[in-house]
């Protein structure tokens, strides 16, 4: 299968999941997955294991489905327990995800909720001065279908309990977090929303009193993330430049809900007197890691997971004959069964929930993170050229 007749398969099966339910209510309860209440059997993978390079045996498939039939979207109900994402479908090394794969949806001990649909999954995070953190919601990224106006489809976005109790419509654009709240932007609105799903104001575009010239500013800076758009500080989120002068800001106050406007020197003193947001620790990591010629350090935060979960540590390691990803938990403890040369495209590995996910050409396999078991591993049916 051709890379085109990969991406336009992938396409279809995208836009095949694009039901959604509305609101923040939770649906009735869902049948349970059978009269036992237990999930149904083993994980099913449609697998050509001849795809595997060097002819290397295949890994078992590890994982069981809590539907037996294809879920190409996410069931509402409150019995999950936390989900997390799941790569199921690799289409090519750079679309429609940074990791080239598409996700679904599984409960932390690995059992499918939905099939791989969405481009992407995210939890909402932030990163404010010297903190980060991350909400708990899911963040599904997903396309339109087709229309006059949108000859691809658009990609659009929803927000999810983090437990699958509820979701919203797949109608923002693009999100900005901070700690105690997010904001979630459409073409004529702006939703104010809580870390738990609490929406606690909708602004319109025309009630804000914004210029076109502004609201080009906002779905700029959702697309490219440049300028001051998404800027926050204090109860004020800037919006972006209200002309061409680019002298004047335009800002929300977030309490009244109200648009405001400061001049570029001004906003720019006040951002630069906050520390600069810098990753914690950095040198109690190069004391806990072994000597070497060369390091580049990479903190994987686990976005998914409470300020608790171990971080792991990438370190990229130049040496004569090639370079190397290694990768330790922050004590310096290391991990030596998920080394790689850098050069692998496809390769990569980052903390999820609690388990570590470990992407390979053609599998997902997802550990426990502290027993370092597999709880969870499918094939992903990339076919490249």
């Amino acid at each position: 299968m051709r890379r085109g007749v990969a991406m336009l398969l992938a396409v279809l099966l995208i836009l095949s999941g694009c039901a959604v339910r509305e609101g923040f209510s939770p649906t009735p309860p869902s049948p349970p997955p059978t009269q036992s209440g237990e999930q149904s059997g083993e994980l099913t993978v449609s697998a050509d294991w001849s795809k595997l390079e060097d002819g290397d045996k295949p890994p078992p498939s590890v994982g069981s489905r809590w539907y037996d039939d294809y879920t190409g979207q996410l069931i509402l109900r409150d019995d999950y327990g936390k989900l997390i994402p799941y790569a199921g479908l690799r289409l090519m090394d750079d679309w429609p995800a940074t990791t080239g794969c598409l996700y679904g949806l599984m409960t932390t001990d690995g059992v499918v909720v939905t099939d791989a649909v969405y481009s992407a999954v995210r939890s909402p995070c932030y990163y404010m001065a010297e903190k980060q953190g991350s909400h708990p919601l899911l963040a599904l990224y997903m396309m339109t279908q087709p229309d006059e106006t949108y000859e691809y489809g658009r990609s659009l976005w929803a927000i999810a309990a983090s437990d699958g109790s509820w979701c919203t419509e797949f109608c923002y654009l693009g999100m900005r977090a901070c700690e105690d709240s997010l904001l979630l932007f459409e073409d004529d609105r702006i939703t104010y929303m809580s870390p738990t799903g609490e929406i606690m104001s909708i602004w319109t575009m025309a009630g804000l009193g914004l210029s076109q010239k502004e609201i080009d500013e906002i779905h700029s800076g959702l697309m490219w993330g440049e300028g001051y758009f998404g800027q926050w500080f204090g109860d004020y989120f800037c919006l972006g430049f209200t002309d061409d002068t680019n002298k004047e800001i335009s800002m929300i106050h977030l309490p009244t809900g109200q648009k405001e406007t400061m001049t570029q020197d001004a906003v720019w003193e006040i951002l630069t007197q906050e520390p600069d947001g810098n990753e914690p620790g950095t040198e109690d990591w190069k004391a806990n890691l072994p000597p070497g010629d060369y390091y580049e350090f990479t903190y994987l935060w686990d976005i998914f997971s409470d300020d608790v979960a171990p971080a792991l540590i990438s370190v990229s390691q130049r040496e004569e004959g090639g370079a190397h990803d290694l990768f330790f938990f922050r004590d310096g403890t290391p991990l030596p069964q998920f080394t790689r040369r850098s050069e692998l495209w496809y390769y990569n590995v980052r903390p999820v929930g609690g388990l570590i996910e470990v992407l390979d050409l053609n599998t997902a396999s997802y550990y426990d993170i502290k027993t370092m078991d597999c709880v969870f591993r499918t094939y992903l049916g990339y076919d490249a050229d």
